[in-house]
């Protein structure tokens, strides 16, 4: 079973930063991180709306300005919050991404950005219309659907989406039948957050392809 590091193991680095995607180095098979588009424009690498818990400041991500945000450093690292091309820059070659795409309207963006990488790149939502619109413009770029507790068709929503993965709470993948769904129809089926390795052997025993963390858990 593949090990994704959450936000760049974000219980053990500042997450979302350079300095966390450098650190994941060969403990993790991919590396996960979070893009949302900034107030001036440019896309930025940051989970929550407001930039509130990570730094110092206070404001909607959408309404402050690059230069703003960099004003500020992210959990006391002395680092900015990043652009998507610093982290892009930043990763190594080995480590697969998956990139999850906060915000409506930046799939274009994104794909322009990524275009070119090396690295296998899977573009994750929870926004359908996200996928949808990854998969109209570059019909052979992977995508994987990650599903609320609410959303009760999770793998035929993936299937109609052209999905090549689902993913889902580590509960859901032991307490529901979306493990075999998902395999019954091909589709990769990864569980999240996942911290403690007796409950990654769990996991791998049930049939999940990968589980995300926040710290290494071993492989």
């Amino acid at each position: 079973m593949r090990v994704i590091a959450h936000r760049g193991f974000a219980d053990i680095a500042p997450e979302n930063t350079v300095s966390a995607i450098q650190s994941v180095g060969r403990r993790a098979d991919a590396v996960e991180f979070d893009v949302r588009r900034c107030g001036s424009g440019e896309l930025v690498v940051v989970h929550d709306e407001t930039i509130d818990r990570v730094t110092e400041g206070t404001g909607l991500v959408a309404d402050l300005s690059l230069e703003a945000l960099q004003s500020y450093t992210v959990l006391d690292s002395g680092e900015p919050i990043p652009t998507l091309e610093d982290v892009l820059e930043a990763v190594p070659p080995h480590l697969e991404l998956s990139v999850e795409l906060k915000s409506s309207g930046i799939a274009a963006d994104v794909l322009e950005t990524i275009d070119g990488l090396e690295n296998r790149v899977v573009l994750s939502s929870f926004l359908p219309s996200e996928l949808r619109r990854v998969r109209d413009l570059d019909p052979d770029q992977p995508t994987g659907l990650l599903v609320g507790r609410t959303l009760e068709a999770p793998v035929t929503t993936a299937v109609e989406l052209d999905c090549e993965v689902v993913g889902a709470t580590y509960a859901r993948c032991l307490g529901t039948r979306i493990v075999d769904r998902a395999h019954d129809v091909g589709l990769e089926i990864s569980a999240w957050t996942v911290d403690r390795p007796v409950l990654a052997r769990v996991l791998a025993w049930r049939g999940v392809d990968s589980v995300s963390a926040d710290r290494p858990i071993g492989r």
